[in-house]
Parts: C-alpha cells; structure tokens; sequence
C-alpha cells in the first residue's frame, strides 16, 4: 500500500488571506514548494485537503476556488510537484457535512482510489480541525505553527508532533517514516 501526506491550504500551504481575494493568485508560503518534492521524491502521494465557507458565505464562488487550485497546481508543477488531488468542503461549518474538516470523507475516498495506507500517512494543517481530521483516519499529525497555530479551539485533539512550517513539517515526515511506533 502507499503512503500519503494529507496537507491543509490556507495557513499551511499558502498566505492565510482575505476571503475576498481568494481568487487572487495563490502566495505560497517560503519553502513548501522544495518541502513538496522531498516527501513526493520520498515516495510519498500529496494531496490537499480544505474548508472553503466562504463559498456557502457568498465570499466568491466555486469557480474562484477551481481557478486558485489550478494556479495553485501550475505553480507547483513548474517545479516538479504533482498533487494527487484536491478536495474542499464549500459548505458552512453547521452544515453536518461529511466533506468538511474534521470529516473523514475525503481521506477516506483517496485513500480507496489511491491504495493509501492510511496508517503510514501524515495529515498536516495548523488548525485543530485538521489534526482532528487526521486522527479520525488513523494517520500520524503534524500541527504547523502558521496561520491559526492550532489556536482555532474546534476540537480538543492533541497532534503527534508540532512544527514551524511544512519545511520541518517534510523534515518530521522523512525522520518518521517507517517507524510505527515513533508518534504513538
């Protein structure tokens, strides 16, 4: 089975921004494109999980969040980083959505199309939902002390291990893998 590193967008991957610009170009955050391709040079499939409300807010569109991904993807590929996927939950956190985080939807839907091994997959995100999202999938968590820091208060779960970016984030994952019992 394959292993794969689940990672959170905004606060993690990109600028934490406005919701009115998400339209705008993504600003990756310094560092994860370099981060990216040692974990997928190391074998590992990449995927990015978010919560994007603002489009059941009004905020922009589903279209907005299609066209942010796809620059997103661009910008990665120009140097050598291929995402296996992109899921968002466009719904209100009230909604009761399989689909948003710390739903187990998505994890679970990549890990049957792709063989992942969930148990030997990493979630990164710096909110708690996120790391909530990892742990009810049975995958190894890393919270990054960027956007919300963890500091969201959603949920009362503890992460395996805390970095500063997704750069010690991808430097925790490769000192890990293949060790079960290094974050349990």
């Amino acid at each position: 089975m394959r292993r794969a590193v689940f990672l959170d967008r905004d606060g993690t991957l990109t600028e934490e921004g406005d919701w009115h610009v998400k339209a705008a170009p993504p600003r990756l955050l310094p560092g994860v494109t370099q981060a990216l391709r040692r974990l997928q040079d190391a074998g590992f499939l990449l995927f990015v999980v978010t919560n994007q409300s603002g489009v059941a807010r009004g905020y922009y569109t589903e279209e907005d969040v299609r066209v942010f991904h796809r620059r997103m993807e661009e910008m990665l590929a120009e140097q050598g980083v291929r995402l296996q996927g992109i899921s968002y939950c466009p719904h209100m956190p009230d909604e009761g959505c399989a689909c948003r985080k710390p739903g187990t939807r998505y994890l679970a839907e990549s890990a049957a199309r792709h063989n992942i091994d969930l148990a030997r997959s990493f979630v990164v995100g710096d909110q708690s939902t996120d790391i909530a999202m990892g742990v009810r999938n049975g995958c190894r968590t890393i919270l990054v002390c960027r956007g919300f820091d963890g500091a969201d208060e959603k949920t009362s779960v503890e992460p395996d291990r805390i970095a500063s970016d997704v750069t010690e984030a991808a430097a925790l994952i490769l000192a890990l893998d293949g060790r079960d019992d290094a974050t349990r």
